[in-house]
């Protein structure tokens, strides 16, 4: 039976933001600023070097300074059987100092690991937004900082952003700053902040790299940054996103209908049908290499090791080679 007060917790979903929010919220609730990143430790079960027993034993070490003890496990899916039996059994009785979040990408809960885990932990689900959930996501942000947005906004934004609210919150918010002290966000300011066809620039990308047509792919890049130049560190996100669906939607091809993987997905028809296509394209290897290169290019950019041109350029003729 699970202690009176769950020391666990499962991450449940596709939605990364989401979970980065509730995240963020235990973090500020149980770790001191002074001592945070002595008692934080995230683990990925799908690196090579990946060893449970590190992480358990940290679980298993009492917090420094610090009410508790943080322990992230990424790609739980990814665990072995016996690292799924062992994390189970720590569940069952775990340190009441350290808190163990468990990062699933799973959908739904079925049998096995993911069932059992969820009768241990207290459950956090995160799934991709639908239909009019992302209407109300999209006015409550703008709402938050005093604005309104209109109707037709929100469906430009939503027909040319992907359902990845880490890039719909990036697109809102340059639009709250764009808008400056107008009380409302209109159509106009999207079509002039987002709808320069991103995602189709990105698929003409796509399109380069799988012929490996380093030329081209330059190319559209460098009229994308012509266009904006916030479009440079943009088009990473949407590349992050398409390869990461694209993975997606090859893994859902081989057990389910295409209806049932659009439905599942949230895609329009449109960008559905472009998906599957590009899906056939290109081989799983080949899509984990452009994800872990996309994931570099973002460490670059962030930590300033690289201006964002010339690490995008980098990745473009990477990514055709």
């Amino acid at each position: 039976m699970p202690t009176k007060e769950l020391t666990s917790y499962l991450f449940l979903g596709e939605e990364d933001f989401l979970k980065e929010a509730e995240l963020k919220k235990l973090k500020s609730r149980f770790l001191e600023n002074s001592t945070r990143d002595l008692n934080y430790n995230v683990f990925y079960a799908k690196d090579k070097d990946f060893r449970l027993k590190e992480a358990l034993d940290i679980l298993n070490t009492a917090p420094f300074m610090s009410p508790k003890r943080f322990v992230i496990l990424k790609d739980a899916d990814s665990l072995s059987d016996s690292d799924k039996e062992s994390v189970l059994f720590y569940l069952k009785n775990p340190r009441d100092s350290s808190i163990l979040i468990i990062d699933s990408k799973s959908s739904r809960i079925k049998e096995g690991f993911v069932l059992e885990a969820s009768k241990l932990t207290k459950l956090v689900r995160s799934a991709r937004l639908i239909g009019s959930e992302i209407n109300i996501w999209i006015s409550k942000r703008v709402r938050a900082a005093g604005k309104k947005i209109s109707v037709e906004a929100i469906n430009l934004i939503k027909e040319n952003l992907p359902n990845d609210l880490n890039i719909l919150c990036s697109g809102v918010d340059n639009l709250i700053l764009y808008a400056g002290k107008r009380p409302e966000i209109t159509k106009n300011d999207v079509e002039k902040v987002i709808y320069v066809a991103p995602l189709k620039t990105s698929f003409d990308l796509l399109e380069a790299i799988e012929k490996k047509d380093v030329k081209a792919a330059l190319s559209i890049f460098a009229s994308i940054q012509k266009y904006k130049k916030r479009e440079t560190e943009f088009l990473l996100g949407l590349l992050s996103w398409q390869f990461r669906m694209l993975l997606r939607v090859k893994e859902l091809l081989k057990i389910r209908s295409k209806p049932e993987i659009q439905r599942e997905l949230n895609l329009y028809s449109s960008k559905f049908d472009q998906m599957t296509r590009y899906a056939a394209r290109f081989k799983v290897r080949e899509i984990a290499r452009f994800l872990n290169e996309i994931l570099k290019a973002d460490s670059d950019i962030k930590t300033g090791e690289s201006q964002p041109k010339f690490t995008l350029e980098k990745l473009i003729v990477k990514m055709c080679s």
